[in-house]
């Protein structure tokens, strides 16, 4: 038991090795409310995802998944990015929908599985093909992972065909996006068209255990993004015209992370240290710092604490509002993605988890073997850095763009239902 109780240390702090067999069914069902309130008045956003995963065997060696999740959003954001971006905030409301079937198959010290999945919104379809397999090396210490994944994206935009970047009309939400099926997509001429986007992303771990009560793991991330990759709905205020943002059509993408938990068994808890350093052919560079305590009370209560601490350079065509106004763009291509400015952000949160396992082998609730329900909370403070730091800035200097008077820019509250049986 003491064992087990480690293993579910080491995962609440956010570090296992992907397991080489699966003998139990298993069924996950969560939902997590996001909310954020933009700062200067430029509205916010809400988000509303219902997930539920099934995951049931197939024979000795294979299994069989299914998922749903859906993603239900509403807000309002600026529909110009200027200097005056507030006058113009306009609301909006989406729902997403995607489905995904898997087949695992798994031997004793490896497994491999393939999955597909399908997505669809008003504006956006999407097909993801992907296969995941991972090794435990002889001794069962060292874990091998890799995987790949496919997208076969489609995204509505405005029939801007014969336009020039600074001529492009955006959409306004209103425009027809016709959807024959998730696969299957017509344009409406004269007013919308969908772009191709194809999305291939690669992933790589080795999870190591250097003792029994200490793990590492070095994984790699790689991706590389070909098509339409806008925000068909964002203007930007250039030289005095309002066209549609203007972004590159590939984009390549890579990120290293370390991580590392330690088992205190005093006292009967967990450390968790990560660092993962990014970096993109749009000129993004990223670090992320995070350190997390996991703690056992009694037999079934664990606490999770956690801070997190990241801070983005932006895109080599990124400029405050401003200078797109007054100076143009960097050469061909300008944005309001805020995913693409220079920002700073803190995240730090708690996470209350309920460990159900019958010690002398029975059932848990009268049904289940395991039980794991989980209850998460936390808060983000978001820092909007200028890309242009000077004094003749409207956008101001450092300090003055950080003194908004907002504390709290965004929280995410997630509860969650894990069984085994």
């Amino acid at each position: 038991m003491q064992l087990a109780r480690t293993a579910a240390l080491l995962v609440a702090a956010g570090l296992a090795a992907p397991p080489a067999a699966l003998a139990d069914d298993r069924a996950d069902f969560s939902t997590t409310w996001y909310v954020e309130r933009r700062r200067g008045g430029q509205g916010g956003l809400s988000v509303v995802h219902p997930q539920a995963d099934l995951e049931i065997d197939a024979g000795d060696h294979a299994s069989l998944g299914l998922g749903y999740s859906a993603d239900v959003v509403s807000g309002a954001t600026a529909a110009v990015f200027a200097v005056d971006a507030t006058s113009s905030a306009t609301k909006f409301e989406d729902t997403r929908h995607e489905g995904r079937l898997s087949l695992g198959f798994h031997g004793q010290r490896s497994a491999l599985t393939l999955s597909g999945g399908a997505g669809v919104e008003r504006d956006y379809t999407s097909i993801i093909a992907s296969a995941a397999g991972n090794v435990d090396l002889p001794g069962k210490n060292t874990n091998l992972a890799l995987s790949y994944t496919h997208n076969f994206d489609h995204v509505c935009d405005r029939d801007n065909e014969m336009a020039t970047a600074l001529e492009r009309r955006a959409l306004t939400g209103v425009d027809p996006c016709e959807t024959k099926s998730v696969v299957m997509v017509e344009d409406t001429e004269g007013m919308t068209a969908w772009r191709d986007l194809d999305i291939d992303t690669v992933q790589a771990a080795l999870t190591q255990n250097i003792s029994p009560t200490l793990v590492t793991q070095a994984s790699l991330f790689g991706q590389v993004l070909r098509g339409f990759q806008a925000n068909p709905y964002r203007r930007v205020r250039v030289a005095g015209v309002e066209p549609q943002e203007s972004v590159p059509d590939v984009r390549g993408r890579a990120a290293l992370m370390l991580q590392a938990n330690k088992f205190l068994e005093g006292l009967r808890s967990t450390v968790h240290g990560s660092a993962r350093g990014y970096s993109d052919t749009w000129g993004v560079n990223s670090v992320a710092l995070e350190m997390a305590y996991a703690q056992y009370f009694g037999d079934n209560l664990l606490v999770r604490l956690r801070g997190r601490i990241y801070q983005q350079s932006e895109a080599k065509f990124f400029k405050d509002a401003f200078y797109y106004d007054t100076t143009g763009p960097a050469g061909e291509y300008f944005t309001g993605d805020r995913e693409l400015a220079p920002i700073r952000n803190i995240i730090t949160g708690a996470k209350l988890s309920y460990i159900g396992v019958n010690e002398e082998g029975g059932n848990v609730w009268g049904l289940f073997d395991e039980v794991q329900l989980d209850l998460k909370g936390d808060l983000l403070f978001l820092q909007e850095l200028p890309a242009n730091p000077t004094e003749g800035n409207p956008f101001g200097t450092d300090s003055q763009f950080l003194s908004s008077g907002q504390l709290l820019d965004a929280f995410v509250l997630q509860l969650s239902l894990q069984t085994r049986w």
